[in-house]
């Protein structure tokens, strides 16, 4: 997959940390729609209800909330509309099936290379190409050559060396989940972290592609590591929309290490020492991390002070 065009950083110069809505997600939210619908029911009637329920939603949102919310909002109404509880479900399955045959070749790769938690970062980075939201037909991604894009990328070496020190002298760490399939690539980073420390984070509810407990089974997590949801279907974090057990557990751990472009849309400003690994997957956050479509992401935000390096905005 080629990495997309370099947006231009001086849209936005007055930006803050805190992720809005652009006006370029708009037209990706009507899009979602009605895949997400499609997904869930042939009926052109619920499609077109779809559609019209979510323009409206759209003419009276708040811009200045992360594109997450519109998110939940959606995929909230076609699963309403269609009585499909978990519409993404099938897909969800194959994607974890099809990482999961490639699960004993990744370790073996971490395991042979000079450095694994590194490898183990890049291949857990690989696996958030596979986001519905983004392409529908995720489920059909050539994974192995998206770890071999990734594998081929350099990461900035402070940020991998702060990120190991980070783990090391954390005591309570939350591991943020993002989407099945990609939750096989969470293990391998998860199996070179200290796991009595660590918490595995999935959704309360199903939501697009979102992790939940079953793809934690599934995937073998919840053999290694305890595992909790937010009470949320939102995909991303909002803290506010989450359950009271999950904030008291995000509040007092000590590191977040958050996957996928939704959490970081959502966690972006946090006053929390996180860690961001994802994909840039579309315009409106390559704008806001001013870097490249397609670009791996690992970036730290520690107190409010961003820490990124190798990046021309900061």
């Amino acid at each position: 997959m080629k990495a997309g065009p370099m947006v231009n950083p001086c849209r936005y110069l007055e930006m803050s940390v805190e992720m809005k809505t652009l006006p370029d997600c708009i037209p990706c939210f009507m899009r979602q729609t009605l895949e997400a619908a499609r997904q869930a029911t042939n009926d052109e009637f619920i499609h077109e209800k779809a559609l019209r329920t979510i323009a409206y939603e759209i003419s009276r949102m708040d811009l200045d909330r992360p594109p997450p919310i519109m998110g939940g909002i959606i995929h909230r109404t076609v699963r309403e509309l269609t009585q499909n509880k978990d519409p993404y479900k099938n897909s969800k399955d194959i994607c974890n099936r099809s990482a999961l045959e490639l699960f004993a070749e990744m370790g073996d790769f971490v395991s042979n290379s000079t450095d694994p938690l590194e490898t183990a970062l890049k291949i857990a980075i690989a696996g958030n190409v596979i986001d519905f939201s983004i392409s529908p037909d995720a489920d059909q991604l050539d994974i192995r050559s998206a770890i071999d894009e990734v594998l081929a990328q350099p990461l900035h070496t402070d940020t991998v060396d702060q990120f190991r020190k980070a783990v090391e002298s954390s005591h309570t760490i939350l591991y943020l989940g993002d989407n099945a399939g990609e939750i096989v690539f969470d293990r391998i980073l998860i199996e070179q972290l200290p796991k009595d420390k660590l918490t595995y984070i999935v959704k309360g509810h199903p939501t697009i592609n979102d992790v939940t407990i079953d793809d934690a089974e599934a995937a073998g997590i919840t053999d290694l590591v305890e595992v909790i949801d937010t009470g949320s279907d939102i995909p991303g974090i909002v803290l506010e929309e989450c359950s009271g057990s999950f904030r008291s557990r995000f509040e007092q751990s000590d590191l977040i290490i958050s996957k996928g472009q939704g959490n970081y849309e959502c966690l972006s400003d946090m006053d929390k020492d996180t860690f961001f690994v994802f994909k840039a997957k579309c315009s409106s956050v390559a704008i806001h991390l001013c870097c490249e479509v397609g670009k791996p992401i690992l970036i730290r935000s520690k107190c409010g002070e961003w820490l990124m390096k190798g990046c021309s905005r900061y």
